[in-house]
């Protein structure tokens, strides 16, 4: 780490204290300053929708939720648990959908600094750091993907194998 900052402070892109800023940077730090209020709201957004799907499938172990009513031939608490997934595929879709406009900012960015209109290369920089090799199986888009996809296991395990019996 110690190691990357070095490098990155004698980067050569990085603007000297004695260099004139490029006409197009204040525009670049307006655009930079969107997208990251776009992905603050993005995260915002996620969180809520992945904060009550975890809090349905939660209350879906309460012991008083346990009762016999069917809901379209499922336990209550089934119902709840596929609710709650439902409730977490929504929040990642309209994830999917803020990543994609802020996808578009950072490449406007990035296109800033290949025509070098700018006097630093910020997005750049942090692209080659955050999706080298190893880290690109592990963004954020991804796991919530991979985590979507145990929940459906946990839901369809629960389904089948911790459903309480349901009075005749």
């Amino acid at each position: 780490m110690k190691k990357r900052l070095r490098l990155w402070k004698e980067d050569k892109s990085m603007p000297a204290k004695n260099k004139e800023p490029l006409p197009q940077d204040d525009a670049y730090l307006q655009i930079w300053k969107i997208e990251q209020e776009h992905s603050r709201t993005r995260w915002n957004v996620a969180t809520f929708f992945l904060s009550i799907s975890f809090a349905i499938l939660g209350l879906s172990f309460d012991k008083d939720n346990q009762v016999g009513l069917n809901i379209f031939c499922l336990s209550l608490p089934d119902a709840q648990r596929i609710i709650g997934l439902l409730i977490y595929w929504f929040g990642y879709i309209i994830f999917v959908q803020f990543n994609r406009y802020s996808t578009f900012l950072r490449s406007r960015l990035r296109d800033m600094e290949k025509q070098k209109l700018v006097s630093f290369s910020f997005q750049s920089d942090a692209r080659e750091f955050m999706y080298s090799k190893v880290r690109a199986a592990f963004s954020a888009t991804r796991l919530l993907l991979y985590f979507g996809i145990l929940y459906i296991a946990i839901v369809i395990i629960l389904a089948l194998f911790a459903s309480p019996p349901t009075l005749p």
